[in-house]
């Protein structure tokens, strides 16, 4: 199963994300959107990730699901 975010649940805060830190193969990313609401989005390199889960257990507001 590979993560998937809920964006609604999301703050999309680079400093903040637990998600981005708790990935070993940096497969979670913060990029900067202007677009955005809040200025940026995490977005996930599906080339990278290996599915362990590891970013949807610290993700701290619940907002990444395994599907």
């Amino acid at each position: 199963m590979k993560p998937s975010l809920i964006k609604r649940r999301c703050p999309a805060q680079q400093t903040m994300c637990r998600a981005i830190l708790a990935c070993p193969r940096q497969a979670v990313i913060y990029i900067v959107d202007e677009l955005e609401p809040l200025g940026g989005k995490i977005v996930f390199d599906y080339e990278k990730c290996d599915e362990c889960g590891k970013c949807a257990a610290e993700c701290c507001g619940q907002a990444i699901e395994m599907r």
